[in-house]
């Protein structure tokens, strides 16, 4: 079935940290991928972040029709960079030190995107990805996120929903009080003070 926007909640704060979540829930047995192939991972890019114009979507998709092995390859490279990323910002989430391997592998896809980022005087200065039809743009933009998060974010405001009320996904907390605890009210929060009541009452 395919990704509808809204099948999945926009949580994150951070363009890396949905990205990672759009597999529910990293502590099931059986997660659920709303990512089954790279129509879902456009719709996302486009509709539910943001990441994508129209336009790039429309582009991106022609690509992908053109180059089914490089879209299915894309997509292997795009499910192996989320599962990597969730076990780096698992680990920065409770101040650990990630698994050299993935550091090592997260370095090389990253220097690799950084090389297709140039600067161009659109409207004032910005950042352009090229080639603009590249199958890997929406990943090129995930690691960049990654890399800022890392580098330029106060990590202690990354946090995981917990378990086993909650689903697993990352988020930023950007509560004054760092308060924030559930990734949604609604769809975990809620749902656990739910059953920790009825808990209560059967006692």
């Amino acid at each position: 079935m395919s990704l509808q926007p809204a099948d999945i909640e926009v949580v994150g704060g951070r363009l890396c940290l949905d990205f990672v979540n759009t597999r529910h829930s990293h502590f099931d047995p059986q997660p659920r991928d709303y990512l089954g192939d790279y129509a879902d991972l456009l719709r996302w890019a486009q509709d539910c972040v943001g990441a994508l114009s129209p336009a790039q979507a429309r582009r991106l998709a022609r690509a992908a029709r053109a180059h089914p092995r490089r879209t299915e390859a894309t997509m292997a490279a795009a499910r192996a960079l989320r599962d990597r990323l969730y076990r780096v910002f698992e680990a920065a989430a409770r101040g650990a030190a990630p698994d050299r391997a993935d550091l090592d592998a997260l370095n090389r896809a990253l220097a690799e995107a950084l090389a297709h980022r140039r600067l161009a005087p659109d409207a004032g200065w910005q950042w352009r990805w090229e080639p603009e039809d590249a199958l890997e743009l929406p990943l090129w933009q995930v690691l960049a996120s990654a890399a800022e998060v890392l580098t330029g974010d106060d990590l202690s405001r990354l946090k995981q929903c917990p378990a086993p009320d909650g689903c697993g996904w990352l988020f930023y907390d950007v509560s004054k009080n760092r308060s924030r605890r559930w990734c949604s009210m609604r769809t975990c929060g809620n749902p656990a003070k739910v059953r920790r009541f009825q808990q209560r009452h059967r006692a």
